[in-house]
């Protein structure tokens, strides 16, 4: 993977003075009291989270080898999720009746990264029954006050910077994922205030925070991703949430605590091909930030992860652990041949309402938005030191399962 020039040169700027720590600060108490004195607000909440936190941020610097953009995202991303942890708490101390919003029957889309959720996402929130967080509200969950904001910057230039800025520092990732900030959104944005979640896990390969993330299995994020989802629908009519994160998909019986009546989309496609475009793209989101991606240490880890998540949902479905009648799947191939018969299958399945007014915004989007639009992705299991029949073996117990349609390699 290159750098463009200007990204290149902007990095130089911290070899040239020892080193982009002496040019950007990462430290963690530094980091909380430039929160504090941004918002004017000093309550983080509950300390439950400061393990995490420390943990996270200790990590990031001593096992990563940061470009200085790397950071400068860094830091901005550690600080937004300060500033907007002590925003949510304090509007949640204002207005303490926002806890008492109920998530009713929220529709959750899990399944492998690259197996057509993202699509999928951006095709349910064209139903008027379903509602989806968008990036501009993930961003910034509560308006920032003016005060703290310079230059009068408004919520969706916010959100341009936490998504956008991706697709220019490195601009293969358009042709894998658009970042937009006005798109619906991956909901596990909500869980980086608790430091503890996935969100920072996909972005830093941070050893030490690996770790300790393993050994502790903490759920306190998914308390946030309630909260915040309390947070959005109070005093504004109810719809029916729109949740999505692959990371979900190892957390269903965690998600169904918060959510009893919560009905899941599992989306399936064939490994030899979510496989090498996560471990892509995973690496395309760190390579912005850091000198060097190890991506055959990167896949081994990928391929045990997906292994072991859908290993593990296929139990707690046989186990009734996810009630029956509360999923439905969703085949790649079926998605992209007919995406309206199968969403409306898929309706069917969870007893929801799907009308003919709903399949003709699936297909006026389509039109508006066709496959590879951005470019193709490109990416083979090879480059990562994987080959073709070894996925086919590991994931056999998969995709003889659920009757998964095999694909060429890419």
């Amino acid at each position: 993977m290159d750098r463009q020039d200007w990204l290149r040169q902007l990095n130089y700027l911290g070899s040239a003075v020892g080193g982009a720590k002496h040019l950007i600060d990462l430290d963690p108490q530094g980091m909380l009291s430039s929160a504090q004195a941004s918002t004017g607000l000093s309550d983080f909440g509950d300390d439950d989270w400061r393990e995490a936190y420390d943990v996270l941020v200790a990590s990031i610097v001593e096992d990563i080898d940061l470009t200085t953009m790397g950071r400068l995202m860094s830091r901005g991303d550690i600080l937004r999720a300060l500033r907007n942890r002590l925003l949510v708490v304090d509007a949640l101390k204002r207005t303490p009746e926002i806890l008492q919003e109920r998530i009713a029957s929220p529709l959750l889309i899990a399944g492998q990264g690259r197996s057509g959720t993202t699509i999928l996402l951006e095709l349910l929130a064209q139903d008027p029954a379903n509602r989806a967080p968008l990036a501009w509200e993930a961003a910034s969950p509560v308006a920032p006050p003016e005060t703290t904001l310079a230059d009068g910057i408004s919520r969706g230039e916010i959100a341009q910077c936490d998504n956008e800025l991706w697709d220019n520092v490195q601009p293969e990732m358009l042709a894998a994922h658009e970042h937009r900030w006005d798109l619906p959104v991956e909901c596990i944005h909500f869980m980086a205030l608790d430091f503890s979640s996935d969100f920072w896990m996909a972005l830093y390969a941070a050893r030490g925070y690996l770790e300790w993330k393993f050994k502790t299995h903490r759920t306190s994020a998914y308390d946030w991703h309630e909260k915040i989802l309390q947070l959005l629908q109070h005093g504004q009519k109810t719809n029916r949430w729109l949740l999505k994160s692959a990371a979900h998909t190892r957390s269903l019986d965690v998600l169904l605590a918060h959510y009893p009546d919560m009905r899941i989309i599992q989306t399936h496609r064939d490994p030899l091909r979510t496989i090498p475009s996560t471990i892509s793209i995973t690496g395309y989101l760190r390579w912005s930030r850091v000198n060097d991606v190890d991506l055959r240490a990167l896949a081994q880890m990928i391929v045990q992860s997906y292994q072991d998540s859908l290993r593990q949902v296929m139990q707690q479905r046989a186990n009734h652990l996810i009630p029956a009648d509360q999923i439905a799947d969703v085949h790649f191939q079926d998605l992209m041949i007919d995406p309206v018969g199968t969403i409306r299958g898929a309706y069917e399945e969870l007893g929801m309402e799907f009308t003919e007014e709903y399949g003709k915004k699936i297909r006026a989007y389509l039109v508006e938005k066709p496959r590879n639009k951005f470019g193709k992705h490109v990416y083979t299991a090879k480059d990562y030191g994987l080959s073709d029949d070894q996925i086919r073996r590991d994931f056999a117990f998969y995709t003889d399962h659920y009757g998964v349609a095999l694909e060429a390699s890419a």
